[in-house]
């Protein structure tokens, strides 16, 4: 499940930041110092969720997850590559990098290995940009 919080109910406690392996979650500009996720920057772990004591962090309609149904690295066919989870995004294209071992060095699917997949992310994101007005 992809995650965003709700505004209106997130206390600002920082308690998701704490527990945030990737750095997703960032303070708003906002007096309050509300939270909000990336959720380029989100890898979906969820151990976010039980650190918030006003249950404000919940699933986020329509985002594709990491890992799940969609995403590439979820076929046998690529069970072994890991995901920087934009970490070091691609300078070309924009998207995260994977690689096959943990010697190996991170690489762009699209733009270095040449492979026709790529995150189901950021083609979420290219779609909201060409539907918006």
């Amino acid at each position: 499940m992809s995650l965003k919080v709700i505004e209106d109910a997130c206390i600002g406690c920082g308690g998701c930041e704490f527990a945030c392996p990737t750095g997703a979650l960032t303070k708003t500009d906002s007096f309050l110092g509300l939270f909000a996720i990336d959720p380029f920057g989100c890898d979906d772990c969820g151990l976010c969720i039980p650190k918030c004591p006003v249950d404000a962090i919940v699933p986020a309609e329509g985002w594709p997850v990491c890992y799940g149904h969609g995403c590439p690295l979820s076929s046998n066919r690529l069970a072994g590559y890991q995901c920087d989870v934009w970490q070091q995004p691609c300078t070309t294209c924009g998207g995260p990098r994977w690689r096959s071992t943990a010697d190996s060095p991170w690489r762009c699917p699209r733009c270095d290995d040449q492979r026709k997949v790529g995150c189901p992310k950021v083609r979420h994101l290219l779609d909201e940009e060409r539907s918006a007005p």
